[in-house]
């Protein structure tokens, strides 16, 4: 009985890698808006951080600790922004992670 279930579960798996036409069609359509898509991906790295704290504010009058998780999150990707970011690191004017 084992062994049977074991070879009706590996054709199942086998069918299931075999249909990559869902990811054949997610890669080519990320190939043919992809700076509409790595434009979306910067905004919400770069502007990410003020959403959380948008939410932090907004949340601390229903509750303190998810405010202060929220808060704490924001202040964690304004770090890591700062840390990874080529532009910051360089003082440009005006220049964000978006433009460099």
């Amino acid at each position: 009985m084992a062994k049977k279930v074991k070879k009706t579960a590996k054709k199942v798996v086998k069918k299931v890698l075999d249909k990559t036409e869902l990811d054949e069609k997610i890669v080519a359509e990320y190939k043919e808006n992809q700076t509409l898509y790595d434009t979306i991906a910067c905004y919400i790295k770069c502007y990410g951080g003020y959403l959380l704290a948008v939410g932090a504010g907004c949340t601390f009058g229903a509750s303190l600790l998810w405010g202060t998780i929220l808060l704490a999150a924001a202040g964690g990707w304004a770090y890591w922004q700062v840390c990874k970011c080529k532009a910051c690191k360089a003082n440009m004017p005006g220049g964000t992670c978006c433009n460099g």
